[in-house]
């Protein structure tokens, strides 16, 4: 369960900013906490591509913690298996291991807050899980249902943080008075509560979210409405590094081969520190083989 102490200390504004914002839009959190009393320990081979800046500013905050990393198993879009990024240039790919927080067939699009957790959308949840009554416009409203049910005073405290924001100085003063601006603990008690509802209702599905994501762990796909992103995401924690590649067509420079090499001498320093196994470099023609050898899906 979530304590309220524990949010007090990252309830200033600018903290609980994010948090808020999926509370709002009604996203799902999914906290390895409850994630392992569903999963268990469920370990999986991955793949992260990520570009040299990462590695020493983002990868250090996720090795061996809490904090979940979005990986793939599969991909068929020709641009991963090269070497490039989601959200990045890429140019280089972690062969990592750790432990599924969420298996899905698709681009997640899943978002972190300022403690780590991930939240997704209920539409995406839905899809992954197979609940056509989470999709579409209506599944934040179906799902907050689901919420309420699980306590009782929730709804109340979410209508009027909601109806808080839309106050404006021009505003009656009963509307004032009715509806004051949240404080920094009234904001952490409501994300406290809206935590641990979801929770509730994650282990209320727990036999039919373990069979999901374990179909989505032993027999990787990609949904067809989101083929064109052509891989899957897997968002996992705990995670070691086991072999790293460096793509030299996308960390080198062609007209500089002094340049490259003093690159490649400087990602092979900081990637040290993590990688438990070998660190290759290569072409991009080599990363499909490099995923292939160590279990992945790419063509």
């Amino acid at each position: 369960m979530i304590k309220l102490k524990d949010l007090l200390l990252e309830a200033q504004v600018a903290h609980t900013h994010k948090s808020l914002e999926w509370v709002s839009n009604d996203y799902i959190p999914m906290t390895p906490k409850t994630m392992k009393q569903i999963m268990g320990d469920t370990p999986i081979t991955t793949f992260h591509n990520l570009d040299w800046f990462a590695i020493k500013n983002q990868l250090p905050k996720v090795i061996g913690k809490k904090k979940s990393i979005s990986t793939y198993t599969l991909d068929t879009s020709n641009r991963l298996s090269k070497g490039g990024g989601v959200q990045t240039g890429g140019g280089v790919v972690l062969e990592m291991e750790g432990k599924v927080l969420v298996a899905g067939t698709e681009d997640l699009g899943s978002v972190p807050d300022e403690a780590g957790r991930r939240w997704i959308h209920p539409s995406t949840f839905g899809k992954i899980v197979g609940m056509s009554q989470f999709e579409g416009g209506g599944g934040g409203i179906y799902y907050r249902k689901h919420l309420y049910n699980m306590d009782k005073k929730l709804e109340d405290i979410l209508f009027k943080y909601k109806t808080s924001l839309l106050i404006m100085p021009s505003d009656s003063k009963e509307d004032t008075d009715r509806f004051p601006p949240y404080d920094n603990k009234q904001k952490a008690e409501l994300i406290k509560r809206y935590i641990n509802a979801s929770n509730k209702f994650l282990l209320k599905m727990k036999k039919k979210i373990k069979k999901s994501f374990m179909d989505n762990v032993n027999n990787p796909k990609i949904t067809k409405f989101m083929s064109l992103y052509g891989y899957n995401e897997l968002l996992v924690y705990d995670v070691k590094v086991k072999d790293a590649y460096i793509v030299l067509d996308i960390i080198g420079d062609p007209n500089d081969y002094d340049a490259t090499a003093a690159e490649i001498k400087k990602i092979k320093k900081d990637l040290k520190p993590f990688v438990k196994g070998k660190i290759f470099t290569g072409f991009a023609d080599g990363v499909k083989k490099f995923v292939k050898q160590r279990g992945g899906k790419v063509w």
